[in-house]
């Protein structure tokens, strides 16, 4: 008998020590989240924000359609 499990299984998660390690990892998880923000604002029709904060704790502010993306 052969049992297929669908899903994932659930990983730990841990702080990456290295801080180059943490900002290549934020850049991809960056990208992705605003292209996800990207797709809800044109599939829902609604207006969007995100803050979010660099592993150095610089934030960077995402906003809407029209790809406003700005450092602080």
């Amino acid at each position: 008998m052969y049992i297929c499990r669908i899903g994932r299984v659930k990983l730990k998660t841990q702080r990456l020590e290295s801080l180059s390690s943490r900002q290549v990892t934020y850049g991809k998880r960056r990208a992705g989240i605003l292209k996800k923000a990207q797709e809800i604002f044109v599939l829902c029709e609604i207006d969007i924000i995100l803050i979010m904060f660099s592993p150095t704790g610089k934030p960077s502010i995402f906003r809407g359609q029209r790809r406003y993306f700005m450092n602080l």
